[in-house]
């Protein structure tokens, strides 16, 4: 359990008036009691800036509300009568504001008909005091309802004011009530009634912030609207802001209260980024920073006028050696790179030796830019600089008892290989949930249709793939890790699968990957182009890039992360993995050859029509196709060869809110969907007792 340094005596710079609570019941000629509340308030304080000042001896830029230095004002306070006033225009400085955070969320839901992001937070009718004359049904409803009954009711509960530099809490047990957020600062307050913490710039934000990284521009206090929650990071520490934040409309700056209410140092002595004190320099347009190489507009800077030395402040703490996905080396910070023609191990693009980059002490033409090599979904967050490098653990998968024959950790029989003869769709790989269509694969010695492909056997038990920073942990299915339904959805194609899967146990975000998208890697030779390939694109290019494949462009999966796509180089060639790890080659039941598959534009009138559904080739949605142009003019759609779910096995049991099973849809009466009503089309079906459903979407 945490300890607190708790004082009713503030030293918080806004508290410099104290505030008191005392009641008196009355009553009316009806016999009804009613309330009568007094409060000590001070004015709302509308604007907050900064002043030069010192922390342990050293200057800083430190925060204070204008409105108290220009007007000072009296600690003696004002008495209101809130029982005779429905609107009382103040900013309460000790009042638990978990009712207030309720009721102005649910205005502001309310008075949005521009549909715009962000709503300016204004001088709110706060504390609210409820009586008889109040009028107001809306508030009076919500201070009555139990679907409130967490919240602080009460119209006044103390605050006090607790300094955390001796006692930090716990990161991961402190969340503000206000913001939602774990970000800690040095001090926080701690209500008596309910014990929330709240940051204690949560609770003084002022209306408008004057900052000296911004000196021409202003930042004004805004909420976020009802459908831009959890959508815009802080442009500071880059964290998703769920509440109040300040907004600059004009250059599109968002900051969380704690960032631009930090102390801001004037002068930085870093000996190991720079030789001299760095000072802050606020008008830096311009200039580009010598350690990541960017020109970052309105972002605080700091510059050596000695060595005509630039940097922004986030990257005088950048770290000097970390691992980094894309490469099987540490990689470390050069100041210098040497001078050749270099291009980023990450990017593609050329890094330009001017500035800072990050290389390979092992491998002399592997740099990479700084802000390539520090990305979140490439760097695990770890300096290892002073650590020594240890080798790497490798756990097999399998035992070899005999020639050919295995014991796999996934199932307990031993396992016998053999070589692919016809083509049976009955047969499916425990791994990828794929038919067997050629190649040698691992079959259950006792006779229990456990049967695995030769190449998903070897799949190893740990790996570290390139479009995830940590290492992943192969989950067999009987290994159950936290919130396992029996199927996932892949984070880089989106596809649902019920086979092996990889995954980071200690990821409670659920970053999953199917066995084919986790065996791609840099580079790529995908057998459809004839470049290699490689995972070039930036993520915020992702989002707007499309694949020439099927047309579509990239995507949020499961809530989770961006569609990911590989692209060549030399001719911009763009294909996302849920195409470039389609079979190439598929079986067709009544085909004795090999389909192949081609993209939509080497249709022609000899690929007019499906087999399977009779409709046209050239008109699908879809951006490819499967035919066999040597032998016979088989034509078929994707969808129709291997089904709209290709790595689902029958037989499989899901367990979500209703527990289902994967059968195969081979009925000559195609079923009835339990949800749209209409035919179930596809190859497979999810059962649930005596109900049908084409898709989990119809459950």
């Amino acid at each position: 359990m945490n300890s607190f340094h708790v004082s009713t005596q503030t030293n918080s710079p806004v508290s410099s008036s104290s505030s008191s609570f005392s009641g008196e019941t009355t009553t009316d000629s009806g016999g009804e009691e009613e309330c009568h509340n007094q409060i000590i308030y001070e004015p709302m304080i509308s604007l907050g800036g900064f002043r030069e000042g010192e922390i342990n001896g050293k200057p800083f830029h430190i925060f204070n509300f204008l409105s108290q230095t220009d007007t000072p004002t009296s600690s003696s306070g004002a008495a209101i009568d809130s029982g005779d006033q429905d609107f009382t225009p103040v900013q309460p400085l000790f009042v638990c504001p978990s009712f207030r955070k309720t009721a102005e969320w649910r205005a502001l839901t309310q008075e949005n008909p521009d549909g715009s992001d962000f709503l300016p937070v204004d001088v709110f009718p706060y504390p609210y005091f409820f009586n008889k004359r109040s009028g107001d049904q809306q508030f009076r409803f919500l201070i009555g309802s139990s679907v409130y009954h967490h919240t602080c009711k009460l119209p006044l509960v103390p605050l006090f004011w607790c300094n955390n530099q001796e006692c930090m809490p716990i990161y991961k047990e402190f969340r503000c009530g206000l913001c939602q957020s774990s970000k800690l600062s040095t001090d926080y307050y701690l209500c008596a009634t309910c014990y929330r913490k709240f940051h204690k710039e949560c609770i003084e934000s002022p209306l408008e912030i004057k900052h000296p990284s911004y000196p021409f521009l202003s930042l004004k206090l805004y909420h976020p609207s009802d459908n831009s929650v959890g959508k815009w990071p802080c442009f500071c520490c880059q964290e998703v802001i769920f509440q109040k934040l300040y907004y600059c409309p004009t250059n599109k700056l968002i900051m969380h209260p704690v960032c631009a209410m930090k102390p801001i140092p004037i002068v930085i002595d870093h000996p190991k980024r720079h030789l001299h004190p760095l000072t802050f320099f606020p008008k830096q347009n311009s200039l580009a920073c010598d350690v990541c190489g960017l020109v970052k507009e309105h972002f605080p800077t700091y510059v050596c006028a000695r060595c005509v030395f630039v940097v922004h402040k986030d990257c005088i703490y950048h770290p000097y050696v970390i691992r980094i996905s894309r490469h099987h080396h540490r990689v470390s910070f050069t100041s210098s790179p040497p001078s050749k023609k270099l291009s980023c191990g990450v990017c593609r693009r050329k890094v330009d030796n001017s500035y800072g980059a990050y290389a390979c002490n092992k491998c002399d033409d592997y740099f990479v830019h700084t802000k390539c090599a520090l990305r979140k979904d490439l760097w695990d967050g770890k300096e290892l600089e002073g650590i020594p490098e240890e080798p790497e653990i490798v756990v097999e998968p399998l035992e070899r008892i005999s020639d050919g024959v295995i014991l796999h950790f996934s199932h307990d029989h031993r396992l016998k290989l053999e070589i692919s003869g016809a083509y049976d769709e009955e047969k499916f790989c425990q791994g990828c949930s794929l038919p067997i269509y050629e190649g040698s694969y691992y079959l259950c010695m006792d006779q229990c249709d456990f049967i695995l492909h030769e190449a998903c056997a070897n799949a190893p038990c740990k790996k570290q793939h390139a479009i995830y920073a940590h290492s992943l942990t192969l989950n067999v299915g009987n290994i159950r890790f936290w919130g396992d339904l029996g199927y996932f959805y892949c984070m880089a194609c989106g596809r649902l699968s019920t086979g092996f899967t990889y995954e980071d146990p200690k990821d409670r975000n659920g970053f999953k990957l199917d066995l084919r998208c986790a065996s791609v890697s840099e580079p790529f030779q995908y057998k459809g182009h004839e470049h290699p390939l490689f995972l070039a694109l930036m993520p915020e290019e992702e989002e707007s890039a499309i694949c020439q494949i099927c047309q579509e462009e990239g995507e949020e999966i499961d809530n989770h992360d961006i569609r990911k796509l590989l692209t060549c180089i030399e001719c911009n060639y763009i294909i996302c993995f849920r195409c470039a790890t389609l079979p190439y080659k598929a079986r067709y039941k009544y085909d004795n050859h090999f389909l192949i598959f081609r993209k939509k534009e080497e249709g022609n009138d000899h690929h007019g029509w499906c087999d399977i559904c009779e409709s046209r080739i050239v008109y699908s949605r879809k951006g490819g196709f499967y035919s066999c142009d040597d032998y016979c003019s088989t034509t078929v759609h994707v969808d129709c060869l291997l089904g709209k779910h290709p790595y689902v096995k029958p037989g499989q049991m899901l367990y979500m809110r209703r527990d289902l099973v994967i059968l195969h849809n081979k009925t000559m009466s195609r079923p009835i969907c339990h949800g749209t009503e209409h035919r179930c089309q596809d190859k497979v079906v999810f059962k649930k007792k005596n109900m049908t459903f084409c898709s989990l979407r119809c459950t």
